[in-house]
């Protein structure tokens, strides 16, 4: 990701680079957050806080607004289902076009690699839930601090409708905006329910 020039010293950028670089720091947010992209990319600090206060509503919906849900009793254990959703370390050192043009995953996640992801995904937007046994699926949809009661009885509905009657494990991720191409798969071991809304 490039888009900087300068002149006199001082750098101007371009809107494609910066609504890059917000999206980035929106749904991708590296380990050290927006400092560490700023530092990343020679940005004085607190310049992606002003970048994001300015465009971060034009690129999509709120995070949160819907919720992607996966759900399901799984017989992994609970360092194997924890262990989908991490990534290889060594990610955070390849440069950004490194990550846009490699044909290999470098993510190291299963959880990218299952939805076909050249980035890892936002960790702030993920709660994973793993319990030692199943329990009614309406007691494991509480566990995904929804904050309307429609978004659960939706959720409770389609689980009905799948024959889910008891859950162990499940994963919620607040990104409205991701795509999910592979509804038939197993994620993580889990069953993919759906994007409900939850604004």
């Amino acid at each position: 990701m490039s888009g900087a020039s300068g002149r006199g010293g001082e750098a101007s950028y371009s809107d494609t680079f910066r609504r890059e670089l917000v999206d980035e720091a929106l749904n991708r947010t590296p380990t050290g957050g927006f400092p560490e992209l700023e530092k990343r990319h020679g940005l004085k600090p607190g310049t992606l806080f002003d970048w994001v206060e300015e465009l971060g509503g034009d690129l999509g919906s709120s995070p949160f607004s819907a919720l992607h849900v996966w759900i399901g009793t799984t017989s992994a254990s609970e360092a194997e289902f924890v262990h989908y959703l991490d990534h290889d370390p060594a990610y955070w050192q390849a440069d950004e076009e490194r990550r846009e043009t490699a044909t290999e995953d470098l993510t190291g996640c299963g959880f990218c690699r299952d939805l076909g992801l050249r980035y890892l995904y936002d960790e702030d937007l993920m709660l994973a839930v793993y319990l030692p046994a199943p329990v009614p699926v309406g007691e494991m949809i509480d566990e995904g601090a929804l904050r309307t009661d429609a978004a659960r009885e939706a959720m409770l509905a389609e689980c009905a409708a799948r024959g889910i009657a008891e859950a162990n494990a499940m994963m919620v991720y607040g990104d409205p905006d991701l795509a999910v191409s592979d509804r038939n798969l197993l994620y993580n071991g889990l069953i993919y329910l759906g994007c409900f809304a939850d604004a």
